[in-house]
């Protein structure tokens, strides 16, 4: 029997692996401004979660996370990428979301070392170690990805799919909400995700922005919780 991954299942089976949970980039560490909502009885249950979520995807995630994926999926040269992380630290306003994201990035990128490696990455990772550009998690995701030779489209499913998740297991632990209500919630969202990512998909420069008033607010004010299970 063949032992050869036919190039489609071995990009599918290389993105499941870079958007599981398991994988080791802290992201689970963090609600994105979601406990304040939670703590100020903004957010108390199944029906005001799903509002938020699809809240934070259509105003900041769709022009934010998921363009910015696109846009360094495409990119060419390493000084893209380096306009595109001061882009993306000036756009997230908030202290805590803002550096959660370099985290994140960090981490993500030196995770995947052990998979996936080009003169570009190297190049990218040279960009944060010298403190030239942060280092945010969409941008060494896109790159990644692209490296990796996942379709765009996929990708960009894949990152917000692991975003709703990780919103739904902090809803689960905060609200706290059923397993199943949060299981029926990612059920429901997936028209938008999949709307976002092929939205991403064509997107060009003029189309990074995002408009989360409220959420960057509660964000702010996170840190001054009387008590905090997440970290951001």
């Amino acid at each position: 029997m063949s032992t050869d991954t036919a190039p489609e299942g071995k990009s599918l089976l290389t993105l499941l692996q870079l958007t599981n949970s398991f994988f080791p980039t802290g992201a689970f560490a963090h609600s994105f401004g979601l406990e304040t909502y939670v703590q100020r009885e903004l957010v108390n249950d199944a029906e005001t979660f799903e509002r938020f979520l699809r809240s934070t995807l259509h105003h900041g995630l769709r022009n934010g996370d998921a363009v910015a994926i696109g846009l360094t999926y495409k990119a060419t040269e390493i000084q893209q990428m380096v306009d595109l992380d001061a882009r993306l630290t000036a756009m997230k306003v908030a202290r805590e979301s803002r550096e959660a994201s370099i985290k994140i990035g960090k981490q993500f990128l030196r995770n995947t070392a052990i998979l996936e490696r080009n003169e570009l990455l190297n190049e990218y990772a040279e960009q944060i170690q010298s403190g030239r550009c942060a280092g945010h998690h969409a941008i060494t995701y896109g790159l990644v990805a692209s490296t990796a030779k996942i379709d765009l489209f996929s990708s960009v499913l894949g990152y917000l799919h692991a975003h709703v998740v990780g919103q739904v297991s902090a809803a689960v632990r905060l609200i706290p909400l059923k397993p199943t209500d949060g299981q029926g919630i990612i059920q429901n969202i997936r028209p938008d995700l999949i709307d976002t990512a092929r939205f991403a998909e064509g997107a060009t420069i003029d189309d990074l922005s995002n408009f989360t008033p409220g959420l960057d607010i509660r964000s702010m004010q996170h840190e001054r919780l009387y008590s905090r299970l997440f970290i951001s």
